[in-house]
Parts: structure tokens; C-alpha cells; sequence
């Protein structure tokens, strides 16, 4: 008799715990904990010739801004919007000018940020 009714409150135990569980997965979503970043390449090159930059780390499905700050007031451009994996590839052309140049990506609400540097000869 002890043994079926340990095995009814496990059972009940269990079913209890799914519920809690599933509740909570309801209330709070999965978030991803992944950070936004950008990879350039090349990284060093010449002034007028293409790069590619490529985003990864961003919410899925997301219209990514690129701000250009080396004007002022700062300027902000659509780049184009995120895969199903948060990942967006997109490609220009350098500045004429050499230097370090910053590179500069966020969302709409300027939430998610990632920031790298290419360098123009």
C-alpha cells in the first residue's frame, strides 16, 4: 500500500511540475542570450573597394539600422532585416577618405547594438 500511494503523489508531483513549467514558458519567454555582433571583411582595405558585413546575435526576422557617425548629427540607414537565425549579410563600398572607420548596427528600438571598426588606406 505505501508503495502505489509513493507512485500516485510522484505521479501527481510530476503532472504538477509539467504544469508549473509549461505555465512559466507561457509567461516568460525563451531570450535569447546571444550578443549582436559584426564581422567585417576584409578588415584592412583600400578606399572605394567592397566589404562585406555580416550580423549575427540579432532577434530573428528584424529590421537592422546602420548609422553612419562620422557626420554631424550621426545619420541612420535601413540595412535590411534579419534571417530566421538573427543573421543579415550585406555589402558597400569604403569611404573615399582613409582612417578607422566605425561600423555601427542596432534595431528599431535601439535595444540590440553591435559596433566594429574597419580600417581604409
Amino acid at each position: 500500500m505505501n508503495g502505489s500511494r509513493a507512485a500516485a503523489l510522484i505521479l501527481i508531483a510530476l503532472v504538477i511540475g509539467l504544469i508549473v513549467g509549461y505555465s512559466v514558458s507561457i509567461v516568460i519567454p525563451y531570450q535569447s542570450t546571444q550578443k549582436p555582433g559584426i564581422t567585417v571583411s576584409p578588415v584592412s582595405l583600400s578606399s572605394g573597394a567592397n566589404f562585406t558585413v555580416t550580423l549575427t546575435g540579432f532577434p530573428a526576422n528584424t529590421v537592422i539600422y546602420g548609422w553612419t557617425v562620422n557626420q554631424d548629427p550621426p545619420s541612420c540607414f535601413v540595412v535590411g532585416t534579419t534571417d530566421a537565425n538573427g543573421k543579415l549579410v550585406s555589402s558597400a563600398c569604403a569611404p573615399a577618405a582613409a582612417g578607422m572607420w566605425p561600423l555601427v548596427a542596432c534595431d528599431k528600438s535601439q535595444t540590440h547594438w553591435a559596433v566594429t571598426y574597419m580600417t581604409v588606406k
